[in-house]
């Protein structure tokens, strides 16, 4: 009997059109939801044998190979990873980095250090909508919090927008990843059905949504058709290269890898 495999996917309404044609029991896999995190980690233990995971994660496991073209990117603004600040970005000096962030979290210091000449002393937490408890100059917000949280008296870089800016490509923020060698079977065409299904029903995800959470229809409407993409392509494959060339320049990683498809 072939090997049920085990494809995981985060939680936040940007993979909603990813896994739009899976949220059926498959014999072929079963699919994990979880939090960025917590999915990374479950790809290094084996848990799961392919992973829509945040995109440094690639750079820092030589053993993982590309297993599909599905992603998560932004060619401009991406509306749902903030940087909310309460100084001008060049007298920042402390951060909250949300807890659930791993590829934004060297993003924004990326950015900071980049295009504003800020190196502030980083802290970890987890993201609650008013930000007046924490107390640090700026917040870095991801996921769907960050479409919600209000921006009044705060300057706000989405962090997409500062890094077209800087190097005038797209940003990815996950890749779908498994390790060199693996045995997927069908699970990339799979994958690439329902996200096209996913895409052809992108009105009744957002009115599923409008319904479901407390983000405005309007918000959703635009965050789908102009914020998030789902397609590694050539520029994207760019800005991911240039991404990892900026984390091993910046002293965040020892070494840059060049990108490997299964």
């Amino acid at each position: 009997m072939l090997k049920r495999l085990k494809f995981g996917c985060h939680n936040m309404i940007n993979a909603m059109p990813i896994v739009h044609g899976m949220l059926r029991n498959d014999p072929a896999f079963e699919l994990v939801r979880d939090t960025p995190v917590a999915l990374a980690g479950k790809l290094v233990s084996g848990e799961l044998d392919v992973a829509i995971v945040p995109s440094v994660e690639y750079l820092h496991h030589p053993e993982y190979v590309i297993a599909s073209p599905v992603c998560i990117a932004a060619r401009e603004a991406v509306m749902s990873v903030k940087v909310y600040c309460r100084k001008p970005p060049s007298e920042i000096r402390t951060m909250a980095l949300d807890v659930r962030s791993l590829t934004s979290a060297r993003l924004v210091r990326i950015i900071l250090k980049k295009r504003y000449g800020a190196a502030p002393r980083c802290t970890v937490t987890g993201i609650c909508p008013d930000l007046d408890h924490i107390p640090e100059d700026a917040v870095l917000v991801i996921g769907d919090e960050a479409l919600t949280i209000p921006e009044d008296g705060f300057t706000v870089l989405d962090l997409a927008c500062e890094w077209r800016a800087m190097t005038g490509l797209p940003f990815v923020f996950a890749l779908c990843c498994c390790r060199r060698g693996a045995e997927l079977g069908d699970l990339p065409d799979i994958l690439a059905e329902s996200l096209a299904s996913g895409l052809a029903n992108i009105d009744n995800i957002v009115g599923r949504l409008a319904d479901t959470t407390s983000i405005p229809r309007e918000t959703l409407e635009r965050y789908f058709a102009s914020a998030i993409h789902y397609d590694l392509g050539p520029d994207e494959a760019r800005g991911l290269q240039r991404y990892y060339s900026e984390v091993v320049a910046a002293d965040m990683w020892h070494e840059e890898r060049e990108l490997e498809y299964l």
